[in-house]
């Protein structure tokens, strides 16, 4: 007699395949830091990245302090951010029969799409908050560059290795470092990278062991490159990982099966959490690089 629980579809099975699934799908968690929390709103508050300077008349500036005179005030400043926890999940139901006689295996796909299903939107999320959603404006805006039509990545013209020093030079300008920048990036425009820099003949991007973990795809002008289908087309973002955004944790990504004998198999996963642009001079979002009318 064959019961669906007798096979390799018992809860905890499912849960360590799953989640291996969910290591290697997300593409943006890479970029922030990961910190728990058991609060369902969670304030932040956003300091400026300006050096600090002697404010007020009269004062004594930084330089130069004479013997004996009174040292200037610096007074950091910083804005209140609240946000609140959100909760990302999905299901599906796999009838007993399905998995006993389907020529494929469908509760290895149902595994993996429900996976991508929730860790994708988890990344959607991830990149509207570290976009802006693609308009950067504020005080605490976002650094941008804008790339001209006769410049975009797949014409004659592209100029990719100064865009992504321009963008490092803007991230420099704002006191962060800039090494170990990643840099997120739609299939189409990884593609254009490519040929662009076969067309140059210049060196290929470096291929690490990590191409096919979590969407990295090489380095260019020393930027890690990462390829993400929740990228908007005629965009690219390169950040400073772990500095520029928290993903505030309260539930981590999980799953579980839930067995009705001989009918059916329920395959669930779920994370609970919130991303907070703590840094977003850290962060610079490379605009039109696919031009207007770019095939």
């Amino acid at each position: 007699m064959t019961e669906i629980g007798d096979n390799a579809i018992r809860a905890e099975v499912v849960d360590r395949t799953v989640k291996g699934i969910a290591e290697r799908a997300y593409k943006f968690k890479q970029a922030v830091s990961i910190v728990p929390t058991s609060a369902w709103k969670n304030t932040f508050w956003r300091e400026s990245s300006t050096p600090l300077t002697a404010k007020g008349t009269n004062i004594a500036s930084i330089e130069g302090i004479p013997r004996g005179a009174a040292f200037p005030q610096l007074t950091p400043s910083w804005t209140e951010h609240p946000t609140h926890i959100e909760k990302f999940g999905g299901q599906n139901v796999i009838h007993w029969e399905d998995i006993l006689s389907d020529e494929i295996d469908v509760q290895a796909r149902v595994m993996f799409k429900v996976t991508e299903g929730v860790t994708k939107t988890v990344d959607d999320e991830i990149w509207n908050i570290l976009t802006e959603s693609r308009i950067a404006t504020g005080t605490y805006a976002i650094n941008e560059v804008t790339i001209t039509d006769t410049e975009h990545w797949s014409g004659t013209s592209a100029a990719i290795i100064d865009d992504v020093m321009y963008a490092k030079q803007l991230i420099g300008e704002d006191n962060y470092a800039t090494t170990g920048l990643m840099m997120f990036i739609s299939p189409k425009d990884h593609r254009s990278i490519m040929r662009w820099l076969s067309d140059k003949g210049a060196q290929f991007p470096t291929v690490g062991e990590e191409m096919a973990r979590n969407g990295r795809v090489g380095t260019i002008a020393g930027v890690q490159l990462v390829v993400s289908n929740s990228v908007t087309a005629s965009y690219a973002l390169i950040v400073v990982p772990k500095i520029c955004a928290t993903w505030k944790e309260l539930v981590p990504f999980q799953s579980t099966s839930i067995v009705d004998p001989y009918r059916s198999v329920t395959i669930r996963v779920v994370e609970e959490g919130t991303c907070q642009l703590t840094d977003p001079n850290a962060v610079c979002i490379i605009r039109n690089t696919q031009g207007v009318g770019a095939e």
